[in-house]
Parts: structure tokens; sequence; C-alpha cells
């Protein structure tokens, strides 16, 4: 009687080679969707980090423009309630907007909330020669922007804004 049959070890074998070439593989593939996924996940965090960044310059435009004296009608945000006047001109309190940028079919559109608190104002720095015609004014602004996206996307950008009269 031969315990040591060849062709039950070739088989054997052959079955353990496969085993490990499929976790290989199974690994890779593991890997790559893996990757795939956190590439995306920056691709978007990347998108809401720049939409945060556009909102801000946003509202350094309606600071701009309620410090001149002008409307802010034409911008992409509402201000019923007059707390963005409050807050810029007024300088009583903190005001959040929010600002629903657009999408498309394909691609999910961002929300972004923006907060703006007037911080203080001070003279311009100089001496009296310097400055004699145009002593002016600024008045310092927190602008903070939090903006969300598809799939958890989320971005917040905060800055310190400085308006000169």
């Amino acid at each position: 009687m031969n315990f040591y049959n060849k062709n039950g070890i070739a088989l054997v074998t052959a079955l353990v080679i496969s085993l490990v070439v499929m976790l290989l593989i199974s690994g890779t593939i593991y890997f790559l969707i893996i990757s795939t996924g956190i590439a995306g996940a920056g691709k978007r965090y990347s998108t809401a980090e720049e939409a945060a960044d556009g909102a801000v310059q946003v509202m350094k435009d309606v600071i701009n423009l309620l410090m001149i004296g002008d409307k802010i009608e034409g911008m992409p945000i509402s201000d019923s309630s007059s707390c963005l006047v409050k807050s810029i001109i007024v300088g009583d309190k903190e005001c959040t907007v929010s600002l629903r940028l657009p999408g498309t079919e394909i691609f999910k559109s961002y929300h972004a909330d923006i907060t703006v608190k007037r911080l203080y104002s001070i003279q311009s720095p100089g001496s009296d020669l310097d400055f004699t015609k145009n002593k002016g004014s600024s008045v310092f602004y927190k602008i903070n922007t939090i903006v969300t996206g598809p799939d958890t996307a989320k971005a917040e950008t905060t800055v310190l804004y400085r308006y000169v009269h």
C-alpha cells in the first residue's frame, strides 16, 4: 500500500498556490478600492476648500459694497433681516448667511454658511505729515465660512479682513 500518492500531493500544492494567488489578487483589488475612495475624498475636500475661499471673497465684496453705501441685491446672498447691515456697519452682533453654490446634474451642489463679525476699528497708522489729507480708519472683520458638500465633504476657512476707508 502506497501512502504517498504523487497525484494527490500535486493537487494539494496546486490548490495552496491558487489560494495564495487569489489572496494576493483580492488584497490588491481591496487596496485599489480603498485608495480610490481616499483620492475621491481628497478631491471633494479640495473642492469644498475652494468653495470656502470663494465664499470669503463674496463676503469681502459685500462688506465693501455696504461700507460705501451700495446695495447688495446683485450678490448671491440674501439679507432679509438686515443682519449683515447690523453686523458690518453697526457691529453689534455677528451675522450668518447662507450661500448655495450651484451644481450640475452630475455633481452635487455645495452649501456655504458665512459668518461675519465686526471686531474693531482703528485710525490708520502714520504721522500727521504722511497722512495730512487722507487720515482714515481701518475696520477689521472676522469672516468664517463652513462649506458642506456631497458625501460629508466639509471645509472651514476663517480670515481676518481689513477694510480701509
